[in-house]
């Protein structure tokens, strides 16, 4: 295996991710991001609202008293997952995310059903029986890669294991 070829792997995932920004219907729209709860490993699916691949950041948006803002306050370290099927690509993710407020501009932007997402109950709790009116809590949740693990299920497998402490430069791993 090529150094050319696992660059080209790097090259893929990025691609992908970008993708899922753009494309509603891409796979790589609906990462699956986990946090740590003080019970253990904690997921759930998010939107992939942006990809920055010169600072390594992912973003998503999120309500800023849900678990997962909690959680990262306690311990920002994340791990974000995407299986990618016509490419028969798994993408593995590891960094640290922090919780940005929200931008008035870009929520004003959202359309009305996505900006109720952040207003009413608290995510998790029970249903009150009347919903408040709440301000909105709406807020940008900023993941900064450290570790990318690339798996393509072809024929042979092969595994490419990126990190940010050596500029992005890959090895070739056992699938």
């Amino acid at each position: 295996m090529s150094d050319q070829s696992l660059s080209s792997v790097l090259e893929i995932v990025w691609q992908h991710l970008s993708r899922g920004t753009a494309d509603r219907h891409h796979p790589a729209r609906h990462p699956t991001l986990a946090t740590i709860s003080p019970d253990g490993p904690d997921l759930r699916t998010l939107v992939l609202r942006c990809v920055d691949r010169e600072t390594s950041t992912l973003e998503f948006h999120t309500d800023s008293a849900s678990p997962k803002t909690a959680h990262i306050a306690e311990n920002p370290a994340i791990a974000i997952h995407v299986w990618i099927p016509k490419a028969r690509l798994q993408i593995r993710a590891r960094g640290t995310a922090r919780l940005v407020a929200g931008d008035a501009k870009l929520f004003d932007r959202l359309p009305e059903q996505a900006q109720a997402n952040y207003t009413g109950p608290i995510p998790g709790t029970p249903l009150p029986t009347d919903t408040p009116n709440t301000p909105p809590r709406f807020a940008r949740l900023l993941c900064v890669l450290s570790e990318i693990d690339a798996l393509i299920l072809s024929d042979p497998h092969q595994r490419g294991l990126f990190t940010s402490a050596k500029d992005w430069q890959g090895a070739w791993i056992a699938p």
